[in-house]
């Protein structure tokens, strides 16, 4: 495997991406790359840590299976070992925060075409985390402790984008009903018309995420993202966050993206009869003349948070600083709510009883 890591050119510290400059930044001299500037630098940085190394010596190899799921991989940077999931395309040394992106999970058939940089930062989006923890008064006192707010993750989550061009046709009956009355008589009239419609519609970025770890309920919820920041995929928009190559294949997503499409023509084409008292549809098609998906990395801060068993989780849209948020209720401070509540109202009681009420103790 290849791991590619970037180093600053004036002092050797790593460069990540910057999502406020929309460069790579220099933690230690804060100097800014460019893209171009950056993509100079992967030849001189690039790790080549393929399979013949692992046949030569697969003790000292710096990449290799673990479990058959698991992968083991050694920072370039501090030579530490760490085990890392299969399906991660990126992601940080834990003991020297290095950040690292793994060439071959995002190669061939797995590299994507297109990506939306982070435009939110890590500190806008813990300052979004805690204002919407201000809101919520019985969370856990840890929940947002320092210790927890270091495990936020700027995450790029794998979607499909697709394109399609369709040509959708309609076929019904129309009736146009008039009453009226003459004399002692009540007429009615219907006249019966046969309705036939007919377009050529296209569809672009039809989302659909191929991540099979994300949880939809959560990505719609942060969704839309904004398409006119995409930008052709390069490997200098990872460092500094964690990745995931797709683990929903195309094959899976067409049934679904087929009969989203399929409902917006007919719909489409039905809102387009005007006119008429009723109508009945006979039939309908849909002709797909072309389809293209286009793999597309989205990104993402993430929190998530154990409590009794229970997986808790914030997210933000690390484009549009959209949120989602799931909280954990402390049954500690609800217990003292309701012993407050209960001293006061107790309180106002025998007041009532003792100064109002006429009764001497």
């Amino acid at each position: 495997m290849a791991v590619i890591s970037y180093k600053c050119p004036n002092c050797g510290g790593e460069l990540s991406f910057d999502p406020e400059s929309q460069k790579l930044k220099c933690e230690y001299c804060v100097s800014l790359f460019s893209k171009e500037e950056v993509e100079e630098l992967t030849a001189k940085h690039t790790y080549d840590t393929s399979d013949k190394e692992i046949i030569e010596d697969s003790s000292e190899s710096a990449y290799y299976d673990v479990q058959g799921s698991a992968q083991l991989y050694t920072c370039p940077s501090c030579g530490a070992q760490v085990v890392t999931d299969s399906d991660t395309s990126a992601t940080t040394c834990y003991y020297c925060h290095n950040p690292i992106a793994f060439t071959k999970q995002l190669s061939d058939e797995f590299k994507p075409s297109k990506v939306i940089p982070f435009q939110k930062s890590k500190d806008q989006a813990l300052d979004t985390f805690l204002g919407w923890c201000s809101r919520k008064k019985f969370l856990p006192d840890d929940f947002s402790s320092p210790r927890q707010l270091e495990n936020i993750a700027g995450i790029y989550i794998p979607y499909w984008l697709v394109d399609c061009d369709t040509h959708g046709r309609l076929v019904g009956m129309g009736k146009r009903i008039k009453s009226w009355t003459q004399g002692d008589y009540r007429y009615t009239k219907t006249d019966i018309y046969s309705i036939s419609r007919a377009a050529t519609m296209s569809f672009t970025h039809l989302p659909h995420d191929a991540s099979s770890k994300a949880d939809d309920k959560v990505m719609e919820s942060i969704a839309p993202f904004n398409y006119d920041d995409l930008r052709d995929f390069s490997y200098s928009y990872l460092s500094g966050f964690m990745a995931e190559k797709y683990t929903v294949p195309k094959e899976e997503v067409y049934p679904v993206i087929k009969s989203r499409v399929k409902k917006a023509v007919q719909q489409e084409l039905t809102s387009s009869i005007h006119g008429y008292t009723s109508t009945s549809i006979k039939d309908s098609d849909v002709e797909f003349n072309r389809t293209v998906f286009h793999y597309t990395l989205m990104p993402v801060w993430m929190l998530t948070y154990q409590y009794k068993g229970t997986t808790y989780i914030f997210a933000m849209n690390g484009q549009t600083g959209k949120t989602f948020g799931s909280m954990p209720v402390s049954q500690k401070k609800l217990n003292n709510l309701f012993i407050i509540v209960f001293l006061i109202s107790f309180a106002i009681i025998l007041f009532i009883l003792l100064y109002m009420g006429g009764i001497s103790l």
